[in-house]
């Protein structure tokens, strides 16, 4: 179940007159997060994320010249577009001053994430009282398990109920496909969009994906499709002929092979183990190292709060780093430690002084994570500093509550502001 232009139609719920509109939902990769001087109500979420990626929850009720203009500049690029919007040549990643050349009567709005998550979360809790297994995959598309519940046959009137319901129920379009296996399923969604559904008997599945460019298939990349194609495949037919090939690229090949062919048998997974948590931000040349610092402690802050909603104990830590010209560097530690904001602030700093071996270059990209998750309720650090790190987990847990209330920006550290 895929959810068609998740955002756009949900801002059309918010106006009603956007309806039949061109619009577009664009983002900036967030830029408030580093700034100083002016403070904004932020918060963090970790539902509905498929991939389990942090979302930074604005007040997101600024208009377009506040979100997108920037020194007389138009920024941002389009992160989804509404069906009138993609006929006139919007896409996802184009720049907001291009799309606006094409489309000069479009829509842009800034995003509104909280509120999308808080539709994707009573849709996800709707749909658990109408099917018997359900997966959320992203914030707008979902897996089910019919087996057992529903017989083939009546595969094509229950989908079918379920978008009209859907749609009567929450107001949005959605596309169901439904086939013998998930990524079948899958594409047999795209194939139904807009507002629309597909079934896929076993013995349809061969005739429908055999002639499909792989492209269209879910999980190949530019650099997985570039691969194939030098072995002259082009199509999801040719890639089912090739098992010999595909078989030699080991576990990536062999998965891949079998999805295409509609047998990997992956089942629905209601849940999954979380194994790491990150955030990471693409930024402006930046030389000066102290003001990358600072950056760096800002981070350490969102991911520490992140961390603190799940109640986790990572053990190992991340930072990369990626230069103005495309050198990168990154490490990662692991070590048995009591966590806290201080404690991760503390490594990073020191990872990053290992790993900046370009101190000539400017710094256009950042990104931290942890994982490696204790699942002992114990708390181990070291021996010699176990009072320090318990003092420093209290006050984290006290200033994460309180961040939790009021925004993530309402206890920050003085360092932050210099």
């Amino acid at each position: 179940m895929d959810l068609d232009c998740f955002f756009a139609s949900c801002e059309r719920l918010r106006n009603p007159s956007l309806h039949g509109r061109p619009i577009a939902v664009g983002g900036r990769g967030d830029p408030f997060i580093f700034d100083i001087k002016s403070r904004k109500n932020i918060d963090v979420s970790l539902e509905n994320s498929g991939a389990f990626v942090p979302t930074l929850f604005y007040d997101a009720e600024s208009g377009f010249s506040d979100y997108f203009v920037e020194k007389k500049k138009i920024r941002g690029i389009v992160i989804t577009s509404s069906y009138e919007a993609r006929k006139m040549g919007i896409k996802t990643g184009m720049t907001i001053r291009e799309a606006l050349q094409r489309c000069p009567q479009l829509v842009v709005l800034p995003p509104n994430h909280l509120f999308y998550h808080e539709i994707s979360h009573s849709l996800k809790a709707w749909l658990q009282k109408k099917v018997p297994v359900l997966e959320q995959y992203s914030i707008d598309e979902f897996f089910a398990d019919l087996g057992g519940w529903i017989e083939d046959s009546d595969v094509p009137t229950f989908i079918d109920t379920l978008r009209q319901e859907i749609k009567s129920t929450f107001g949005i379009p959605i596309s169901i496909g439904a086939a013998p296996s998930k990524w079948i399923a899958k594409m047999a969604t795209s194939a139904a969009k807009p507002d629309g559904c597909k079934t896929l008997l076993e013995k349809e599945v061969a005739r429908f994906v055999d002639p499909l460019p792989i492209d269209t298939f879910p999980g190949i990349g530019r650099g997985f499709s570039r691969r194939l194609k030098a072995y002259k495949i082009d199509t999801l037919g040719d890639l089912k002929a090739a098992k010999h090939l595909l078989y030699r690229w080991k576990k990536p090949g062999i998965q891949l092979y079998h999805r295409v062919n509609g047998d990997d048998c992956e089942p629905v997974a209601p849940g999954h183990d979380r194994r790491s948590i990150g955030i990471s931000r693409t930024i402006d040349p930046i030389f000066d190292r102290e003001e990358i610092r600072r950056r760096l402690i800002i981070l350490c802050r969102h991911l520490a709060q992140l961390v603190a909603r799940i109640d986790a104990k990572p053990q190992r830590l991340f930072l990369g780093i990626k230069y103005q010209f495309g050198q990168k560097a990154k490490r990662s530690v692991t070590e048995r430690f009591i966590f806290s904001e201080l404690a991760l602030r503390r490594q990073i700093l020191k990872l990053f002084d290992t790993i900046d071996i370009y101190r000539s270059l400017p710094i256009v990209r950042l990104g931290i994570s942890c994982g490696n998750f204790d699942t002992q309720s114990m708390l181990r650090g070291s021996l010699f500093s176990q009072e320090r790190e318990m003092k420093e987990r209290n006050l984290w847990h006290q200033t994460a509550k309180i961040r939790q209330k009021y925004g993530i920006d309402t206890i920050r550290s003085a360092v932050e502001m210099l």
